[in-house]
């Protein structure tokens, strides 16, 4: 059964600021931007329908790494209220964990 989703806006703001990247780097046609999105809803989807699919990380967080092209790249969630609260869109070699205020912040938000 797939319930449903609230993203923290930092989160949304981090994949809009990945899509504008990928988009910077091949202006033509935009063939990263595109990937990523598509990699990324695959990977929305996948939570969607099975939340506790991915292990917990550190509790109550979950991480999915979006896999294979962008394996530098995972969405971190986790499950509040039977809804998936969208934590972080986050880079997995750039400041790790710096998200985690945001579990406290989902759980006022949402």
């Amino acid at each position: 059964m797939r319930i449903d989703f609230d993203i923290h806006p930092a989160a949304q703001t981090e994949f809009y600021d990945t899509i504008r990247h990928y988009a910077a780097l091949d202006e033509q046609d935009q063939p990263l931007a595109a990937a990523f999105d598509a990699t990324f809803n695959r990977h929305l989807s996948l939570i969607l329908d099975n939340p506790l699919i991915y292990n917990l990380r550190r509790p109550p967080t979950r991480r999915a790494n979006l896999t294979p092209r962008f394996d530098e790249h995972y969405i971190a969630y986790m499950v509040w209220r039977e809804r998936v609260v969208i934590l972080a869109i986050a880079h997995a070699k750039r400041r790790p964990y710096y998200w985690r205020n945001r579990v406290s912040e989902a759980k006022k938000l949402f």
